[in-house]
Formats: structure tokens, sequence, C-alpha cells
């Protein structure tokens, strides 16, 4: 009785851990790479005030990064092994595998941002500032999934979660597009 009752407050404390991490690692996976978006477009300034601004953000990047980010991530993976310890049967079903392979392909995105920082430090990178937007959408799609995967814990969800990731992935380049085009006629008019 007391080992149940233990064993379901360690899963719920690990499930609490798992969330507060999420939340906080998604957040700042958004903002870095909104970051770099702005970072890329300080660099094609070439003037003083370019200087200025691309040491700002190789600043906020850094604090973001290694305050936030990277704890918040260690947060998400504490409290989601904590939970699989408590629950190992989870191990076992389709719809987990799924979901450890998106939060491994969300390291591998985590530390290519951290990657990225580097070279924008000393270099603008060969990526456009629109290809940063577009690569700033890809954990959206993972974090969509991931929720899918999480609260029906079937491939039902998954497909319905395919089905969405699809229908936002169409919306997010059209709208990137459109973004883009219209940015292009603001340069133009002025």
């Amino acid at each position: 009785m007391l080992c149940g009752y233990l064993c379901g407050m360690g899963y719920l404390f690990f499930k609490a851990l798992h969330i507060i991490g999420f939340v906080s690692w998604f957040a700042g996976i958004f903002y870095l790479v909104r970051l770099f978006v702005y970072h890329r477009e300080a660099w094609e300034k070439g003037d003083e005030a370019s200087l200025i601004l691309r040491k700002q953000y190789q600043l906020m990047e850094g604090r973001l990064y290694s305050i936030i980010q990277t704890p918040a991530m260690v947060l998400t993976l504490i409290g989601g092994t904590g939970m699989l310890i408590l629950n190992p049967a989870w191990l076992q079903m389709p719809w987990m595998h799924i979901k450890l392979f998106l939060v491994v392909a969300l390291v591998f995105y985590h530390f290519t941002c951290g990657s990225i920082m580097k070279t924008l430090e000393t270099a603008p990178s060969n990526w456009t500032s629109f290809r940063f937007r577009l690569f700033n959408e890809l954990p959206t799609l993972i974090l969509i999934a991931i929720v899918m995967l999480a609260v029906w814990k079937n491939l039902q969800g998954l497909w319905l979660g395919l089905v969405v990731l699809v229908a936002l992935g169409i919306l997010f380049f059209m709208a990137a597009k459109l973004y883009r085009k219209k940015r292009e006629q603001q340069g133009n008019n002025s």
C-alpha cells in the first residue's frame, strides 16, 4: 500500500518536472531561433549598429541557451526518464517508440541550435533569415506530434497528429512565403 502511494507520488513528481521542463524548453527553442533571424539580418546591415546588434544578440542567445534552454531540456529528460522507470510497460508500446524518436530529434535540433549560435558569433551563416524562419517551425510540428501521441497514447492519435502536422506544415510554409513576398515588396518600396 505504501509502495503504491510512493510510486504514485513519484510518478506525479516526475510528470510535473517533465511538463515544466518541456514548456520551458520549447519556449527557449522558439525564442532562440527567432533571435537567429534577427542576428542574421543584423549581419546584412554592415554598419556600426550591426556590430552592436550582433553583440547583443550573441549575449541574449548565449544566456537563453545556457541558462534556460539547456537546463529545461535536462529537466524534461529527467522527468520523462523517471516516468518511464516507474511505468516501464510504456516502452513496449509503439506510440512511445515514436515519441522517443521525436524527443531524440528535438535533442538533435537543440544541439544544432548551439552550433548555429557559434557560427553566428563570427560569420553571418550561409542560412538566410527566411531559412531560419522556416527552421523555427520545425519544433512546432514536433511539439504537435508529441502532444498528440502523449494524449491519445495510441497510433490513432499519431495519424490524427500526422494529418494536423501536414496541414499545419502546409499552412506554415504558405504563410512564410507570403511573409517573405511582403518583406521583399516593402524593401522595394523603400
